[in-house]
């Protein structure tokens, strides 16, 4: 009868034994965890940058292009697109806003940029260049009309110096 209780106890004594090993890795897992997240935080934080004397990286670039320049283009007039016998109009003058080193670019192909707006111009009806929303859709538009041409020159913006849709 002493064996057979002997055999229970190491029997009894096995799982707390496995109880107590699984606790202490878990205690250490959560340890462990907790330290990394607080050294990632820190470092995310820029905490270990200044306890270290690290410098931080520049998370953005500067480029000196220069005092932007505008160049005005002639004056748009032409007749929108309509089912209606009396044809609405619109008229305005555009100036191009890019850099200094982008106006010969412009220039010399002007022709191109005129032909290119007023082809696009044409197809437009009058209800959608009605309005703020209208003006700024055309403003995009137009920008990527002469984008298109100039490349690789980029557009910095295009004002409407006047801009009439009747």
């Amino acid at each position: 009868m002493g064996e057979t209780s002997g055999g229970k106890d190491k029997k009894a004594k096995t799982p707390k034994k496995k109880s107590k090993t699984s606790k202490i890795i878990l205690i250490i897992a959560v340890v462990t965890l907790l330290i990394a997240a607080i050294l990632g935080g820190s470092y995310y934080l820029g905490i270990i940058h200044t306890i270290m004397g690290w410098e931080k990286a520049n998370s953005h670039a500067e480029i000196a292009i220069g005092k932007p320049v505008f160049i005005a283009l002639p004056e748009i007039k032409t007749d929108l697109k309509t089912n209606e016998c009396r044809s609405p109009f619109l008229r305005a003058v555009i100036h191009v806003q890019l850099s200094p080193e982008d106006v010969h670019r412009l220039e010399e192909v002007q022709p191109q940029v005129m032909d290119a707006i007023l082809t696009h111009l044409r197809g437009q009806e009058r209800q959608s260049l009605v309005g703020k929303d209208g003006s700024e859709r055309l403003r995009f538009e137009i920008v990527q009309i002469i984008e298109n041409i100039i490349k690789p020159a980029k557009v910095h913006t295009i004002l409407f110096k006047d801009l009439i849709v009747q």
